[in-house]
């Protein structure tokens, strides 16, 4: 080592994070949120936690979000961060290695902390995924709450309340009361409130696809909403073959939260009584030029079996802190984008020749790729995970 080199040695590891345990709660959580400011993207949000014991208690932004299979959670967009107690303001700290993790020194006697914050939504494409416009809104509940470190997210009840523009229409597959512009939300646990998103906007129209599965249509024009009958029934035949496929209808409602817009940005994102899709204009009115559209519903649909109900061990997790692992990821995505193009044309959503079509591009392209080979197909999804949405791009998806 050359002299007056220092021999550095490394930091006491940090403490340990509270592990979660499948215990009870004490209490129920409170979430309010007003949502009435969409076209700038600011969201403010109240949320009240109860605490049983005084000193260090470690609070969670969510980390590995379910469906990205990845530590995606937009900790960077949450700011004004503060916490209370009895109108007083707690000092909090940010976990040194986990930063969606804060640390809170909660005085003695204390039974609730509030915290409240904004959460900045992306306004432009270069920021992020834009969800919201001044017609219409994805509120993902995971990007806009917080919880308690040390228990299972199942084991966690919260009671959810927003407040949307006047004029709205606000869906999800959580049950709600709605007076003028403010819904309440049935108290749900952390984990269904956090799988069963909110689709709000001004021109919305819903089509009964069966008594227990409901096209949740909202458009950035009304006239976007027009859809024929035999339009309606390709999508109902679609629920019909699926159950006939699976076997199951493992929900007591299903919603397809579907946005046809060009204001906010296209989704898929499966949830097992509900899925995000969004697609661009001309769904209906261009039909014909559209196909390739029309594989996003029979796919995110497919997930709420192949992926909720039925879920790979090691992709499930107790909370949004424990990081997920891909082992199974190729059956949950690479599995349901099968079943997706089976379903599409089995329900007339799109024809037999197209579909067959579309399988034989997917194919053509993987024969261009000859180093594909040379990695096993868990490895290379494990490697692909922080971008789960180019899994779908190279096996043909939207």
């Amino acid at each position: 080592m050359p002299a007056g080199n220092s021999a550095p040695q490394p930091a006491p590891p940090a403490a340990p994070l509270p592990v979660p345990q499948d215990i009870p709660f004490p209490g129920t959580i409170t979430l309010d949120i007003d949502a009435t400011n969409p076209s700038q993207g600011i969201f403010q949000v109240r949320e009240t936690i109860p605490v049983s014991r005084a000193g260090d208690t470690v609070i969670f932004f969510p980390k590995w979000i379910p469906g990205n299979h990845a530590p995606s959670g937009q900790v960077e967009k949450l700011t004004g961060l503060t916490f209370r107690s009895g109108g007083t303001v707690l000092p909090w700290r940010r976990d040194p290695v986990n930063l969606h993790a804060f640390h809170i020194d909660v005085p003695a006697g204390t039974k609730r902390v509030e915290a409240s914050f904004q959460f900045v939504m992306a306004t432009k494409p270069d920021q992020g995924a834009v969800y919201a416009s001044s017609e219409m809104l994805r509120l993902q509940w995971i990007s806009m709450s917080l919880y308690p470190a040390g228990y299972f997210v199942r084991r966690l009840p919260v009671a959810a309340t927003v407040k949307y523009p006047d004029g709205w229409t606000a869906v999800s597959a959580v049950p709600s009361t709605r007076t003028g512009s403010t819904y309440k939300y049935q108290t749900v646990n952390y984990e269904v409130l956090m799988d069963s998103p909110v689709l709000a906007g001004r021109y919305y129209k819903a089509f009964e696809l069966t008594p227990r599965v409901t096209l949740d249509t909202f458009a950035d024009r009304p006239e976007e909403l027009v859809a024929t009958p035999a339009q309606i029934d390709a999508h109902k035949q679609l629920v019909d073959q699926a159950i006939k496929l699976f076997g199951a209808q493992h929900y007591d409602n299903y919603r397809f939260l579907f946005s046809i817009s060009d204001q906010i940005g296209g989704a898929g994102l499966e949830h097992h009584r509900s899925s995000e899709d969004g697609v661009r204009p001309g769904y209906f009115t261009k039909w014909e030029a559209n196909v390739g559209a029309r594989n996003l519903l029979p796919h995110e649909y497919t997930h709420s079996w192949d992926g909720k109900f039925r879920r790979a061990a090691d992709l499930w997790t107790p909370s949004y802190d424990v990081p997920m692992r891909p082992d199974l990821l190729w059956v949950y995505e690479g599995g349901t984008q099968f079943f997706g193009y089976v379903l599409q044309a089995r329900s007339g959503l799109v024809t037999k020749t197209d579909t067959l079509d579309q399988i034989a591009a997917i194919a053509a392209n993987l024969d261009t790729q000859p180093a594909r080979g040379n990695a096993g197909i868990v490895g290379r999804v494990g490697q692909r995970a922080p971008a789960a949405r180019r899994l779908r791009v190279e096996i043909g998806g939207d």
